[in-house]
């Protein structure tokens, strides 16, 4: 959260997009939660799980979006926001000749002072509402149970499978 906050200040400072494409997730975190969280900190559209952009209009945009089991086209309209796959999207390698003509430049740094909260409380670990305590990769299990009864019988099975499994 406070990293999408301190990333939507930044942009909201820079003003001049039409797209904000971010990574779907990190592999530190794995949330896939900063682009969604990005979009709505600064109202505007978004579209996760983007792995084409079909095509580019005056005001919009169209997009194939892939989810586990179908793919949607969808026109989302400027300033957006569209989060990728890796691999997705790869950026070109710039030029040997674009590369001599941008040795020189200069990233522009924004200070907290510039921003619209300059309240240092909203940022980094003070503006979280969380603290990680262990990272690790959650259990796959695929294994299903096929229940049958009427719905007290169904739900009472329920039940005892989460208390089983110590849900």
């Amino acid at each position: 959260l406070a990293t999408s906050y301190t990333l939507s200040q930044a942009i909201s400072y820079i003003k001049d997009y039409d797209v904000i494409i971010c990574g779907k997730q990190t592999t530190d975190g794995d949330t896939a939660q900063v682009g969604p969280e990005i979009a709505e900190f600064l109202h505007i559209p978004h579209v996760p799980y983007v792995v084409e952009i079909l095509d580019i209009k005056k005001k919009s945009m169209v997009v194939r979006s892939t989810y586990d089991e179908h793919d949607e086209l969808v026109e989302v309209a400027f300033p957006c926001l569209i989060t990728v796959e890796k691999g997705q999207l790869v950026p070109r390698l710039p030029s040997y000749r674009r590369k001599i003509e941008c040795k020189d430049y200069k990233i522009k740094s924004i200070t907290l002072a510039q921003l619209a909260d300059e309240n240092p409380e909203h940022y980094g670990l003070n503006g979280s509402p969380t603290q990680v305590e262990e990272i690790f990769p959650p259990d796959k299990r695929t294994d299903s149970v096929r229940i049958h009864g009427t719905h007290k019988e169904l739900a009472s099975h329920v039940v005892n499978i989460l208390r089983d499994n110590r849900f």
